[in-house]
């Protein structure tokens, strides 16, 4: 996994949801069952889109599909566009 984007996905998800126990998300943890609720997944979506300067495909946009931070990740990486974007945004 590339550290940036685990990084930004991470922050991204800590940003948009509370729990009352601030600690460190495991990759394969159900988001749903740390407090993401249907307006913080969109949230979470918007804020991966505008951080990744992408689009994510109508079939990844179900929850189930991205309840875990393993499947955001997949979801982000899935696309060359995605990387191209990353170039631009990081210089790598």
């Amino acid at each position: 996994m590339d550290k940036e984007i685990l990084r930004k996905i991470m922050e991204i998800i800590k940003l948009n949801i509370e729990w009352e126990e601030m600690r460190d998300i495991q990759t394969d943890e159900n988001l749903e069952k740390l407090g993401m609720d249907s307006l913080a997944y969109i949230r979470i979506i918007v804020a991966l889109e505008e951080a990744f300067m992408c689009e994510i495909p109508e079939e990844k946009l179900l929850v189930s599909e991205m309840n875990t931070v393993d499947k955001i990740y997949k979801a982000i990486v899935s696309s060359n566009i995605v990387y191209e974007n990353l170039e631009i945004v990081y210089g790598e």
